[in-house]
């Protein structure tokens, strides 16, 4: 089938909406935002509001579109600030024990620091991913603490707390997969985490795929993420009957990891900001507060 859609003004997309029952007051002002966010972008915020393809329900309005575009804005600036806890913290705890029991090149020079020879679902040894990770990143980085390491000590490898400032989220994930479950197990109880690292490390490759979402600015608050979060066992974190797959459950497992009183009070914030997005299409139970983590904090 051969792509027959032709380009539109934004004069033509306001008559387009207003065809489908869109109730737009401001014809300019509609205009000038469609100049700085393209139509096919905002569209994906249409869907809440039709309950029939291509008719908005009665009373809809340009500016009910425009409040749940701006909802999810905010939304993944919270959720961004909160996964970069996470992994400034992740890396601290890492580099205190590992360099600690094994040394500054322990992750290089003691093959016992590490799981080496762990493959991933791809059948490719994760620690050779790391390593040739690393190296793109010095190659390409333009952190000085680089420079400074091979200058003065002459060092091909970068002691680990420098090495760790170089990885992505995603990377530091998979180093922490391949640690000894002693170290592993050491760094949920520095989190005052007891639970599994089995469950944690499904959460930190979960957190990743929504950091990078929100790094790309891609719709967040009611999409499911690609990776179901694992629920861990013999706890009282929520409940069974939460979606896992949506964002309400990364919320509380950010809550969770940092246990800080700062996600339920800005979350409670942000939600009192917007009373009229649906909070169920983001996966929140009712009296949401009430369940761990939050009734903890």
């Amino acid at each position: 089938m051969s792509f027959q859609k032709s380009p539109k003004t934004h004069q033509e997309l306001i008559q387009i909406l207003k065809g489908r029952n869109l109730l737009i007051g401001n014809e300019n002002k509609a205009i000038d935002f469609l100049s700085r966010v393209h139509y096919y972008r905002l569209s994906a915020y249409f869907l809440p509001f039709q309950s029939i393809k291509d008719s908005f329900n009665p009373n809809t309005t340009f500016e009910d579109i425009v409040r749940l575009y701006e909802f999810d804005i905010e939304l993944r600036k919270f959720v961004f600030a909160y996964i970069e806890k996470v992994e400034i913290a992740l890396r601290a705890k890492m580099v205190q024990i590992h360099t600690q029991r094994y040394g500054a090149l322990g992750y290089i020079n003691d093959a016992n620091s590490l799981e080496v020879c762990k493959k991933n679902a791809r059948g490719k040894i994760i620690y050779e991913d790391i390593k040739e990770q690393i190296e793109i990143e010095k190659q390409r980085t333009k952190e000085r603490f680089v420079e400074y390491f091979t200058k003065k000590y002459q060092m091909q490898d970068l002691p680990l707390w420098a090495c760790v400032e170089l990885l992505s989220f995603g990377s530091l994930s998979k180093l922490f997969s391949i640690l000894l479950p002693q170290d592993k197990k050491a760094i949920l109880q520095s989190f005052g985490l007891s639970i599994h690292p089995k469950p944690f490390q499904n959460w930190l490759m979960c957190l990743n795929t929504i950091r990078n979402i929100c790094a790309h600015h891609a719709r967040l608050w009611n999409r499911e993420v690609g990776t179901k979060f694992v629920i861990p066992k013999k706890t009282n974190f929520l409940h069974t009957d939460v979606n896992n797959k949506k964002i309400f459950f990364a919320l509380s497992v950010l809550a969770e990891i940092l246990k800080d009183s700062s996600i339920k009070v800005g979350l409670q914030t942000l939600l009192a900001k917007y009373p009229t997005i649906p909070t169920k299409s983001m996966g929140f139970p009712q009296s949401w507060e009430s369940l761990s983590p939050w009734s903890n904090l």
